[in-house]
C-alpha cells in the first residue's frame, strides 16, 4: 500500500505536539532472523516457511495440494506482508491450487539488510541489467562477489538502457499522455527495487513452487499464475517480463500509479524539490518518528482508514499482522528508502513491454480488479486499460477490468466474498489455456 500522503500528515502532527526530540534514534545493524518468525501465520494457522535466497530468509506460507499442477503465487503491497491474503489464500488452497504467499525482501518477517550494506548491495536487481551500469558504483566491491552473488537463472537476462524515452502513459480521465523520460532506476542505487524483487519472485517460483525443475515428468513446461496487490503488481509484471515461461497470467488488484513517481507527480517543478528534501529528512532524521507511529495500534488505525472503504476489515487481526514486522530491526531505514523510490517502473510502462514482447514470449491472460472507492486510483484510468489501447493501431493489453463497488484498496481483505469468485475464474482462464496449449 502507498500510504505517503497519510505518513507526511502523521509526520507533521507529531513534529506539531512533540517537536523534534522524537527524530534521531540510531540505526541498527541487524536483520530479521529465524528466532523474529513466530512459528505460525494468522492465515488460518498456517506454518510460517523459511527460503534461503542469496543468503538471506524470505519468509512464505503455503496450501493446498502439494502435488497440484494448478498454482498461485500472491505477492503484497507496500509496508505490508504475506499475512495481508488471510482471506485469499486459504480459499485459493482450498478450491485445490497449491497456493504461496511470501514477504518480500525488507518486508513483513524476511531479512531487512541496511540499503547501504554490502549485504544489500550485493542482492540488487539492478547491477548489470542497465547499459549504464552500477557496477562502477561499488568500486570496492570484489568482482567475483558481484557475479556470484546472483543466480545463474538471472543471470541472462539482457542488458537494456535505464532511461526509457517517449512512454505513453494514462491519465485521471482515461486519456494517454507522453512522458518524455523514464529513469528505471532507484535514486539511491538501492537494492530494495522492483527488479531485485522480480529476481527473489523468480528463484522462488523456480525452487520452491517449480522445485527445482522447469518441467513436468512428460516434458510439459511448469507455470505458474500470479496475484498481486498494489506495489506488487509491479514486481509481478517485472517478473513475468524476466522469466515468461514461468507464468500463465496475472491478475493484478488496485495496481499502483505510483504518484510519487517523477513521470507521476503533478507540477513536478514545484513538487520534486520539495518532496527530495521531505524524503532525504526522513531518511536521516526519521526513525524516532517511524518508532512512534509503528508502535502505535491507533495510529496505524487511523492510517488504514484512507485505503480502506471497509473500516470493518480493520480488525485486531491485521493490526497485529501489520504492525508487529514494523517493529523489526531496519524497518524504518527500509520504509524511508521506499518512500525515496521516486524513479523506476510504471505499471503502464510494464504493460506496453509485456504486449510488445508477446509474439515471442505467448500471450498472458491479464486481469485488474479494483475497488472503486481508492482514494489513490482514478477509475477512468483503470478502465481505459481495456477500452484505449496506449498506441495507435494496437489493442488493449489488459483481458479484463473488474470493479468492487464498495471496496477501497484492497479489496482481497475487503470484500473476500466478492474477489475470491472472481480470482477463481481468472485461475480457470490462465490454467484452460495452459493446459490446452
Amino acid at each position: 500500500m502507498r500510504n505517503f500522503k497519510a505518513l507526511f500528515l502523521t509526520a507533521t502532527a507529531v513534529f506539531a505536539s512533540y517537536g523534534t526530540s522524537y527524530l534521531i534514534s540510531p540505526a541498527q545493524p541487524s536483520r530479521a532472523s529465524l528466532n523474529s518468525i513466530p512459528p505460525r501465520s494468522i492465515c488460518d494457522g498456517l506454518k510460517n516457511e523459511v527460503y534461503q535466497w542469496r543468503g538471506q530468509q524470505i519468509r512464505y506460507i503455503a496450501t493446498g495440494p502439494i502435488d497440484a499442477k494448478e498454482t498461485v503465487l500472491l505477492i503484497h503491497g507496500l509496508f505490508v506482508n504475506a499475512d495481508t491474503w488471510r482471506n485469499t489464500l486459504t480459499a485459493l488452497g482450498n478450491a485445490g491450487y497449491r497456493t504461496h504467499a511470501l514477504d518480500l525482501l525488507g518486508s513483513g518477517y524476511s531479512s531487512k539488510p541496511l540499503p547501504s550494506s554490502l549485504e544489500a548491495k550485493l542482492l540488487d536487481g539492478e547491477r548489470g541489467r542497465f547499459y549504464e551500469s552500477t557496477d562502477d558504483i561499488h568500486c570496492d566491491l570484489n568482482r567475483n562477489q558481484l557475479l556470484q552473488s546472483k543466480s545463474p537463472r538471472t543471470n541472462g537476462i539482457a542488458k537494456q538502457s535505464s532511461i526509457r524515452e517517449n512512454v505513453v502513459l494514462g491519465t485521471a480521465s482515461g486519456g494517454r499522455r507522453v512522458t518524455k523520460q523514464l529513469d528505471l532506476r532507484h535514486p539511491l542505487n538501492s537494492c530494495y527495487n522492483f527488479f531485485t524483487w522480480a529476481e527473489q519472485i523468480n528463484d522462488f517460483t523456480h525452487d520452491v513452487i517449480f522445485q527445482g525443475e522447469d518441467k513436468w515428468e512428460d516434458g510439459s513446461p511448469k507455470t505458474t499464475s500470479l496475484i498481486a496487490n498494489s506495489k506488487g503488481c509491479i514486481v509481478a509484471l517485472q517478473a513475468c517480463l524476466d522469466k515468461p515461461e514461468y507464468y500463465n497470467g496475472v491478475c493484478a488488484i488496485n495496481p499502483t500509479y505510483r504518484e510519487l513517481h517523477e513521470s507521476e507527480m503533478r507540477f513536478p517543478r514545484l513538487r520534486k524539490p520539495l518532496v527530495r528534501r521531505l524524503q532525504k529528512f526522513l531518511r536521516n532524521n526519521g526513525r524516532g518518528l517511524y518508532k512512534f507511529v509503528s508502535g502505535s495500534r491507533g495510529i496505524i488505525k487511523k492510517l488504514l482508514k484512507e485505503p480502506y472503504h471497509n473500516h470493518e476489515a480493520i480488525d485486531d487481526e491485521l493490526l497485529t499482522a501489520i504492525s508487529e514486522p514494523l517493529k523489526l530491526p531496519n524497518a524504518a531505514e527500509i520504509v524511508f528508502d521506499e518512500l525515496s523510490y521516486s524513479t523506476g517502473p510504471l505499471f503502464e510502462q510494464q504493460l506496453q513491454d509485456i504486449y510488445d514482447s508477446r509474439h515471442t514470449t505467448g500471450q498472458k491472460s491479464i486481469w485488474v480488479v479494483y475497488g472503486k472507492k481508492d482514494p489513490w486510483l482514478h477509475p477512468r484510468r483503470v478502465e481505459s486499460l481495456i477500452t484505449t489501447p496506449f498506441k495507435e493501431n494496437d489493442e488493449p493489453v489488459v483481458d479484463e477490468v473488474i470493479a468492487i463497488e464498495n471496496a477501497g484498496h484492497c479489496p482481497h481483505d475487503e470484500r473476500p466474498e466478492e474477489v475470491v469468485p472472481i480470482l477463481l475464474k481468472f485461475l480457470k482462464t490462465c490454467n484452460s489455456a495452459t493446459f490446452s496449449d
